[in-house]
């Protein structure tokens, strides 16, 4: 360790390193999440499950003990896409749902290429959650934890596409920083779309919680989200009923974008990353006793109509067979969290 790093003596006095920076795999045994895959790392105070058999996302995440993400009552069972199951009976939430990555936004169906009449069915927000990762590098040193893993997307004559992900928490920085790189292993080119899904909830999303996005314009949805404009960077009260509602976000021109979720009592989660690589902004939230989420969603595209709405207006990124590109973000977390 370095003796800058504020852990250094801590690590010391601990003597096993594992007490504060680890990683750790296991197989849930009982219940709908049976036979699924878990790492979880420790870095200092912060606390982080991977989800290999869903792309290597993030589920329950803590900080001091205190959870920080939102997870749906579903938890986080195998999907199976070609099983008509719903996306609302699978969707886990967690700390990052990554959508993609041919579609994010309602389902959709092109015409595909796999002779006369054969349809795509494109469902919500694509089919990256439902695919396993495998994992090709998972340990903790000084330095911290780190995961990395490959997710593959293909389909016999359709596209082959392939995320590379790496998920790194730097000891001493109460930080999680992901790295993506999407690759066309396939033969033609491909229509690509990718939406982080970044859920947080109770106890740091409560009444007052603050979104702060530097936003230039907001933009409701629909009726719903019309209704919260004037307070959409509020968190309300909690409610019996609150249909969710969801904004787009305009930032101004940068390289760089900070959105950040505060508490009233000061513990504060922000999200970092490069707009030019995530040009669209969205904000997603239910305000419902029991049902309290704040999604905060980076993405490549501007549009949450889907993949239709994404071709129509030139907003896919396009990639020839052998091209790439980088996607990423870091997630951090300031200040004293609390049950409270």
């Amino acid at each position: 360790m370095s003796e800058q790093d504020p852990l250094a003596d801590t690590a010391a006095e601990a003597g096993a390193l594992g007490l504060i920076s680890s990683c750790e795999s296991s197989v849930v045994s009982d219940g709908p999440e049976a036979g699924t895959r878990r790492i979880r790392l420790v870095s200092g105070d912060l606390d982080v499950e991977l989800l290999p058999d869903r792309g290597l996302d993030l589920g329950v995440a803590r900080v001091a003990g205190v959870p920080v993400s939102w997870v749906s009552p579903t938890g986080f069972p195998r999907r199976d896409l070609t099983a008509d199951t719903g996306f609302a009976r699978t969707f886990g939430g967690g700390l990052l749902a990554t959508c993609g990555l041919q579609n994010f936004g309602p389902e959709q169906l092109e015409d595909g290429g796999g002779g006369a009449g054969s349809r795509v069915a494109h469902p919500m927000h694509g089919r990256y959650g439902s695919i396993p990762a495998s994992v090709v590098r998972a340990e903790a040193d000084e330095t911290g934890a780190v995961v990395e893993g490959r997710v593959r997307e293909a389909e016999v004559f359709g596209v082959d596409l392939e995320l590379r992900r790496r998920v790194e928490l730097p000891l001493g920085e109460r930080a999680i920083r992901i790295r993506d790189v999407v690759v066309n292993r396939g033969a033609l080119p491909a229509e690509c779309m990718v939406l982080y899904h970044l859920n947080f909830g109770w106890p740091l999303v409560a009444e007052g919680t603050e979104l702060r996005t530097g936003a230039e314009e907001v933009l409701p949805r629909d009726a719903a989200a019309e209704a919260g404009l004037e307070e959409w960077h509020r968190f309300p009260a909690l409610s019996e009923r609150y249909p969710e509602q969801v904004f787009s976000h305009r930032l101004p021109g940068g390289r760089s974008a900070e959105i950040g979720i505060a508490h009233p009592g000061g513990f504060t989660a922000r999200v970092a990353y490069d707009p030019a690589q995530l040009p669209g902004l969205f904000q997603w939230r239910v305000a419902e006793r029991g049902f309290a989420v704040l999604a905060v969603e980076p993405a490549t595209a501007p549009t949450i109509l889907g993949r239709a709405d994404a071709l129509a207006r030139g907003l896919t990124r396009t990639l020839p067979p052998g091209g790439r590109f980088e996607l990423g973000l870091e997630i951090s977390f300031t200040g004293a969290p609390s049950l409270r």
